[in-house]
C-alpha cells in the first residue's frame, strides 16, 4: 500500500519522534545527586524575597554610599548573612534584593526592621514568600498543601 510519503520524510518522522521520546525521557530523570544531596543539607526554615527601594528620606543629592545609615545597612546585612539568615543579596537597577531564611513572614520581617536605614526611611522593604522550584545552588523548598 502506498501512502504517499517519501522514505526520506519517514526517516525524519521517525528521527523526530525518537527525539521527543528521549527528550521526554530525560526530563523524567530524577535530579541529580548534587541537587538531592544539597537539597537534603539545606537549612530549615522558608526563604523570603524582600525587595529593598530608596524609601522617603532618601536624599537624591547623595550617593547611596553617602546616604544616611548606609554604613549602619551594609552592617546589619552583614550580621544577618554571619548568622545564617541572608542567603544572598543582589542589586539590580535602582532596588535590591535579598533572600533571607527565617521560621516565619513575621520573623522575616522582624530581621528587616531591625535595620538602622529601614526605621529611619531611607529604605522600605517590600517581603515575599520565596519559593524555589528549579534548583541552581539553592535548594528547592517544599510547597506547603
Amino acid at each position: 500500500m502506498t501512502t504517499g510519503r517519501t522514505p526520506g520524510l519517514r526517516c525524519q518522522l521517525a528521527a523526530a519522534s525518537l527525539a521527543l521520546l528521549l527528550t521526554g525521557v530525560a526530563l523524567a530523570q530524577p535530579a541529580p545527586a548534587a541537587s538531592a544531596a544539597a537539597a537534603a543539607t539545606a537549612p530549615a526554615g522558608l526563604l523570603f524575597a524582600v525587595e529593598i527601594k530608596t524609601g522617603p528620606a532618601w536624599d537624591t543629592a547623595k550617593s547611596p554610599q553617602d546616604q544616611a545609615h548606609f554604613r549602619e545597612h551594609s552592617a546589619h546585612l552583614r550580621r544577618l548573612r554571619d548568622q545564617g539568615a541572608l542567603v544572598m543579596g543582589a542589586r539590580y537597577g535602582d532596588k535590591g534584593l535579598v533572600v533571607l531564611r527565617a521560621a516565619s513572614e513575621n520573623e522575616a520581617q522582624a530581621l528587616m526592621k531591625d535595620d538602622p536605614s529601614i526605621q529611619a526611611g531611607v529604605f522600605k522593604v517590600e517581603l515575599h514568600e520565596f519559593r524555589v522550584f528549579y534548583g541552581g545552588t539553592l535548594a528547592p523548598t517544599a510547597r506547603p498543601r
